[in-house]
């Protein structure tokens, strides 16, 4: 049986115990990720409101925090963000001091951006609120549980990837 084959069988195989009546919206996975994703997202808003952080901000500065200097389109990319916010967020960190724009030496059309010292001393400062989060919602998880869970993911992200 070929991969798409497969994948069709086991479709219908699910919605065949959808149609039989039970509870399928709790076991349709892009369901329960989503609920989950927005539970975690939504709780680490608050955290961060309470430290005077705007999500987006976040997104933004860990974005460059991890990948370091980068254009504005793949800061959009990588913080799953649309260019226009990106920019408005950059024009911001920029004028706090958090981060810098230049041209780009590869394309001069693009602006690459980098945190400032001032940018990174500020998102470390909360990344102990974040790293608060993550351990609460994985409280009880072995190390073993964590590399499956992480795996896992990263094969659906994979498997997304290759059907689009």
């Amino acid at each position: 049986m070929t991969k798409p084959q497969k994948t069709r069988e086991t479709a219908r195989s699910s919605l065949e115990e959808a149609q039989a009546g039970n509870s399928w919206l709790n076991d349709y996975l892009p369901y329960q990720l989503y609920r989950l994703t927005n539970r975690l997202d939504q709780r680490l808003q608050a955290r961060l409101r309470s430290q005077g952080i705007k999500p987006s901000r976040w997104r933004v500065m860990s974005v460059l925090r991890s990948y370091g200097t980068l254009t504005i389109g793949k800061i959009a990319e990588q913080a799953l963000m649309e260019q226009p916010t990106v920019s408005r967020v950059i024009m911001q960190l920029e004028a706090d001091g958090l981060a810098t724009r230049q041209a780009s030496t590869e394309d001069s059309r693009a602006t690459e951006v980098t945190l400032t010292p001032a940018g990174i001393e500020k998102l470390e400062a909360i990344l102990l609120t974040a790293y608060r989060h993550q351990q609460e919602a994985l409280a009880g998880l072995s190390r073993a549980e964590l590399d499956t869970l992480r795996a896992t993911l990263n094969r659906v992200e994979q498997n997304i990837d290759f059907y689009q």
